[in-house]
């Protein structure tokens, strides 16, 4: 997040829209909702099931585009975890518990904004919240997000898809299918050892 007050709030516009994300009538924001596999501590069920379903798109494996040498390396290791099987959902809400009110505020209505069938729908999309589109309409509303002229939709995507990468990226059950062998562990103990700490 880019400070700690206004990572969203590019323009006044996207703050307005911030604002009103919470004031459209509840009946046009029918998340579909997902269980959660542990209590949540960040999100409500709403926000924790738009964000699973955001990560399940941002992450969804599609064919590699490699150089010939590339591909056979990458086909040689074992298949990444989905976001649904990492729960990427769960881990951004422990991830995010101790985030400041104000910060965690723009976050809920971003997630709101996102998933607003109305707001979906006046800027080009369809009238259904993003929870309840088909994997290539949700596909759609990505890009149309990452390429808006509105700055806090740009804004947003970025964050989101950061948020996400982080996540996901960050559990020892994906360095395998990236062919990172996980931190430099016994580096770490060998130069401490020669600075005299433990």
């Amino acid at each position: 997040m880019e400070t700690r007050r206004g990572f969203l709030k590019k323009t006044l516009g996207g703050a307005a829209l911030l604002a009103a994300a919470g004031a459209v009538p509840l009946a046009l924001r029918k998340t579909q909702l997902r269980e959660a596999r542990s209590p949540l501590r960040f999100f409500t069920v709403e926000e924790y099931s738009i964000f699973a379903a955001v990560a399940e798109r941002v992450l969804a494996r599609g064919p590699l585009d490699l150089p010939p040498d590339l591909a056979a390396t990458a086909q040689r290791r074992p298949l990444p975890p989905s976001a649904a099987e990492l729960d990427v959902a769960g881990r951004a809400d422990a991830f995010l518990a101790p985030l400041d009110a104000a910060s965690a505020k723009e976050l809920k209505q971003l997630l709101v904004l996102f998933d607003n069938a109305l707001f979906s729908f006046v800027t080009g999309g369809p009238p259904r919240p993003f929870t309840r589109m088909t994997p290539d309409e949700q596909d759609a509303h990505l890009v149309r997000w990452a390429t808006s002229r509105m700055a806090v939709r740009r804004t947003g995507f970025q964050a989101l898809k950061r948020l996400t990468a982080a996540v996901y990226y960050s559990s020892p059950l994906t360095y395998a299918a990236v062919g990172y062998p996980g931190p430099p562990y016994e580096l770490v103990r060998t130069v401490n050892a020669s600075r005299g700490r433990r």
